[in-house]
């Protein structure tokens, strides 16, 4: 089945609209989602509400609603900074989806800025949320500050900014290990030093 979902082959904004009402989908939230799928299709990165919002009538209160809800109903997700259609295209392929356990923000922001946070930077964290960046790039960027000894949240949404403008998942991903390559038996035994000159 994930040959399937890999290859592109299902037509699944058809799938959508045929099944939408037996998956209790709203009307909006599957304009919404079909809206989402072309952008994809486009490849228009990273798809923030905005830019839905250029391309539909609904007010970005509105679309950031109807975000929130498809969030939360698991037919989308959010990772790396970017929405994630595989939870609805498994839904329609009647496919069994995973949901992932929510890491608490709160105590990690805390415990890092070593104080209570206040209400505006609880805002903060959730308007990074609802931008559509997922809680490990959250944690990942707030790494990355400590990192740097700069632990404030405009610098922590600079990090995100670039990382989801360049599709970067990390600053310091693990790299794979460069294989050295076996060297000719000639080249090893040449004597440079008994050159004639």
């Amino acid at each position: 089945m994930d040959e399937l979902l890999n290859s592109q082959c299902i037509d699944f904004r058809k799938l959508l609209i045929l099944k939408a009402k037996s998956l209790k989908i709203t009307d909006q939230e599957c304009f919404l989602l079909l809206v989402i799928m072309t952008m994809n299709d486009i490849g228009m990165k990273p798809i923030t509400p905005s830019q839905i919002g250029q391309l539909c009538s609904l007010s970005l209160q509105q679309i950031d609603k109807t975000l929130i809800s498809l969030v939360d109903k698991h037919f989308i997700a959010r990772k790396r900074g970017t929405l994630d259609l595989l939870p609805i295209q498994k839904m329609l392929l009647n496919q069994s989806v995973e949901e992932e356990k929510d890491v608490d923000l709160l105590s990690i922001f805390e415990n890092a800025f070593g104080r209570s946070l206040n209400q505006m930077e609880l805002e903060i964290i959730n308007t990074f949320k609802r931008s559509g960046y997922d809680d490990q790039m959250i944690l990942d960027a707030l790494n990355e500050s400590v990192k740097a000894g700069v632990i404030n949240f405009r610098y922590i949404e600079k990090i995100l900014d670039n990382w989801s403008r360049y599709g970067v998942k990390k600053r310091y991903a693990p790299s794979t290990p460069t294989v050295r390559q076996d060297v000719d038996q000639n080249i090893k035994d040449y004597k440079w030093w008994a050159e004639d000159e």
